[in-house]
C-alpha cells in the first residue's frame, strides 16, 4: 500500500542507489504529506539510512530524483535539518555543547557574521528543550551517548528548519530520554514541522509515528499507520523473523495500538 499525496513536502520518484554496482535502494517512489511524524522502518541492511542520506544529497543516486517543497534540494537546503547517526560523528572535536548547537544557527546566519545574543537566547532555550541547558558549558566529548543525541537534536531545533530528517535519534538512549525526544518531535509536528525518523523498533514505532514507510531494499508501503500495519505487510517487510513480529502482530490482531492524536 502506497499513498501519494497531494502537493507533497516531500516527492521521491524511481531512486536508485548502488554501492560498487549492488542495489541499495531500488526504484523507491513515494511522496510525503506536511506536518506529520513519520517512521522509516526495515530490517538491517534494508536501506533506511541510506534513504535518507539520498535526500540530502550525501550519497549520489543511480537513477530517480527528489524534490523538497517541490524544489531541487540546493534551492531550499536551509529550510531542512538533518540529524546524523551518532556513531557517524567523532565526538573528539574541542567544542562545548552551547558552541555545537550554535551551528545550528550559522545557516541563517550567513558566511561572515558571529552568533550573537539572540542566536545564544535560541541555543540556551534549544537546550532547555531537550534538558541539556545545564550542560551548556561542557565539552561535547565529556558526555554519555544519550547527551550526546540530545544535544545534537538540539541542534537541529535551532536551525528552525521546516523538514527535519533524522537518522536513529533513539539510538543508544534510555527509555525515559527517548519519551522525552518523542514527545518533543509530536509538539513539532503539531506546529507544522514534518520529522523522518529512521527507527528500528517496531514496537514502539506503533505508539510514536502517524505515518510509516516500509523499506526492504525497495519500498513495501507508506501510508498512514492505521492504513499500512498490517500482518502482511510486516511480513513483506521483515521476511522471515518470526519472534520480531510476534508482539506486534498480536497487537494488530487485538487492535490495541491507537493513531496518534493530531
Amino acid at each position: 500500500m502506497i499513498q501519494q499525496v497531494e502537493n507533497p513536502i516531500l516527492e521521491i520518484h524511481d531512486l536508485t542507489v548502488s554501492y560498487d554496482q549492488s542495489p541499495v535502494l531500488w526504484n523507491v517512489d513515494l511522496s510525503l504529506p506536511e506536518g506529520k511524524l513519520i517512521g522509516i522502518l526495515g530490517p538491517n541492511g534494508a536501506g533506511k539510512s541510506t534513504l535518507i542520506k539520498a535526500i540530502m544529497g550525501l550519497v549520489q543516486a543511480s537513477g530517480g530524483y527528489v524534490k523538497i517543497f517541490n524544489k531541487d534540494l540546493e534551492q531550499v537546503r536551509n529550510r531542512i535539518s538533518y540529524v546524523p547517526q551518532r556513531e557517524s560523528v567523532d565526538w573528539n572535536f574541542p567544542a562545548s555543547v552551547l558552541d555545537v548547537v550554535l551551528m545550528g544557527t550559522y545557516g541563517k546566519l550567513g558566511l561572515f557574521k558571529r552568533p550573537g545574543k539572540k542566536e545564544k537566547e535560541l541555543a540556551h532555550n534549544c537546550l532547555e528543550k531537550v534538558g541539556m541547558n545545564a550542560f551548556a558549558s561542557r565539552q561535547i566529548s565529556e558526555l554519555s551517548g544519550g547527551q550526546q543525541q540530545r544535544v545534537f537534536i538540539a541542534r537541529a531545533l535551532a536551525q528552525e528548519a521546516d523538514l527535519y530528517l533524522m537518522d536513529e535519534p533513539f539510538a543508544g538512549v534510555d527509555m525515559a530520554t527517548e519519551t522525552a525526544i518523542f514527545q518533543l518531535l509530536q509538539e513539532m509536528s503539531k506546529e507544522g514541522k514534518t520529522i523522518v525518523v529512521v527507527h528500528h523498533d517496531i514496537h514502539s514505532a506503533m505508539s510514536y509515528f502517524e505515518w510509516i514507510i516500509m523499506l526492504n531494499l525497495h519500498l513495501v508501503a507508506s501510508g498512514p499507520k492505521q492504513e499500512v500495519v498490517s500482518e502482511e505487510l510486516l511480513r513483506k517487510t521483515y521476511g522471515g523473523k518470526l519472534n520480531l513480529l510476534t508482539k506486534v502482530t498480536d497487537l494488530i490482531r487485538k487492535k490495541e495500538f491507537n493513531p496518534l492524536k493530531n
